[in-house]
């Protein structure tokens, strides 16, 4: 489709120039309007290559779109009783003890860092994380916040901490949210080239 497109506007510039060449123009302009024509039509083949490039690219990013979800490690977790301990995520921030990390659907899962605030040990093994980054995070699974839900049926605002074995159903609720103790992370990084 793309090269059709191709020889169809090189054939219309050809005719252009056909067109162009029949006319009485003094010969300075016809030279001069050679070359532009020439580079015009290799930047706009660059340019529209480019494009094209961009939308049909198999880059998807550092993390694969492919790549399991907090979502699916609650599945898996309801089907084999086991919780991944490894995730690739992004980075979100510090909140507290916590940092912050979440998935492709924005999900989060908080590794505790530090004990308290005066752990200044911890501060500095997380002093390399970047808001944004890629990670590959490894923890030992300790709990989850759970949003608990009235006799209404409203969901509270604020998160109970639940402490491991809690409640099989709490967990594997959507807004649930895994807590881990932060053991390791790596920087993920891409071999593809950015333009």
């Amino acid at each position: 489709m793309k090269f059709f497109w191709y020889t169809n506007f090189f054939h219309k510039v050809l005719l252009q120039w056909k067109h162009l060449r029949n006319q009485y123009i003094p010969i300075q302009t016809k030279i001069f309007l050679s070359p532009i024509q020439i580079f015009g039509f290799i930047g706009f083949l660059f340019l529209s290559s480019s494009l094209f490039a961009e939308t049909d690219s198999k880059y998807t990013g550092p993390i694969s779109r492919s790549e399991k979800r907090i979502l699916d490690g609650k599945i898996e977790f309801q089907k084999t009783g086991i919780f991944p301990l490894e995730w690739k995520l992004y980075f979100k921030g510090k909140q507290g003890d916590f940092v912050v990390f979440y998935d492709l659907n924005g999900d989060e899962i908080h590794f505790r860092y530090r004990r308290n605030k005066f752990d200044l040990d911890a501060e500095f093994f997380v002093k390399d994380l970047f808001i944004g980054n890629p990670y590959l995070v490894k923890g030992e699974w300790i709990g989850y916040y759970y949003y608990a839900v009235d006799e209404r049926g409203k969901r509270s605002s604020l998160p109970t901490p639940k402490k491991l074995p809690g409640e099989k159903n709490e967990f594997i609720d959507k807004q649930s949210i895994p807590i881990f103790q932060l053991q390791t992370y790596q920087e993920i990084r891409t071999d593809d080239l950015l333009y």
